[in-house]
């Protein structure tokens, strides 16, 4: 399903560029999940997960998980259980009538899909009610900085940007607004801007 046009995020983009920076700016880049040890992180605290969908964990629209993270995806679940969820812009919002590609993805992926009113960037006061544990033991994964980084910032989570795992198929807006937010970052880490501080930033990924 596409997505459609996101306010929320376009009023995000002029607060980070004019005001706070740092709140786009990840905890952790990697060029996709294969690089986080589940087990690894949850020994040094974290308790929740939740993932961005498209070009995150599966390709753009496509209710699998990619082959090349099915082993890691395993490994999450094993680790987690219930504490993992998918947070998507486009599934389980007010675009997803009757939420039935959220419906698909849970039945298909076996993941627990958000439901919310508010696109990432917003919603974030609300991420406490979704897990059994702190903010602060909550990491957020995804692709996108101005939507899944800048929300996980705002709502005190520990956040990790991957990079995308294919173009084809992907909304042409996306592709051109994911490459303004990686020229930024690039921008950005040059200048000296780091990010967020938080009490799990130290950790390692595996």
């Amino acid at each position: 399903m596409s997505q459609s046009f996101n306010s929320d995020a376009f009023r995000g983009t002029f607060d980070v560029l004019f005001r706070n920076p740092q709140r786009a700016i990840p905890h952790f880049s990697i060029s996709t999940i294969v690089e986080i040890s589940p087990q690894k992180i949850y020994d040094q605290g974290v308790r929740a997960v939740i993932f961005d969908k498209d070009n995150t964990i599966t390709a753009p629209y496509v209710n699998t998980i990619s082959p090349s993270l099915e082993t890691v995806m395993n490994e999450f679940r094993s680790v987690f259980g219930e504490n993992i969820a998918i947070l998507s812009n486009s599934a389980g919002t007010k675009d997803d009538i009757d939420y039935r590609d959220a419906n698909e993805i849970e039945e298909k992926l076996e993941l627990r899909v958000i439901r919310h009113e508010q696109k990432k960037p917003e919603g974030s006061n609300d991420v406490g009610k979704w897990f059994n544990c702190d903010v602060n033991q909550i990491v957020m994964i995804g692709d996108r900085l101005l939507t899944d980084t800048l929300f996980g910032n705002k709502a005190g989570l520990l956040t990790i940007h991957t990079g995308v795992l294919t173009l084809k198929g992907d909304n042409i807006a996306a592709v051109i607004a994911r490459s303004f937010e990686n020229l930024l970052l690039k921008r950005w880490i040059r200048q000296g801007v780091t990010a967020l501080t938080h009490p799990l930033g130290k950790i390692t990924l595996r």
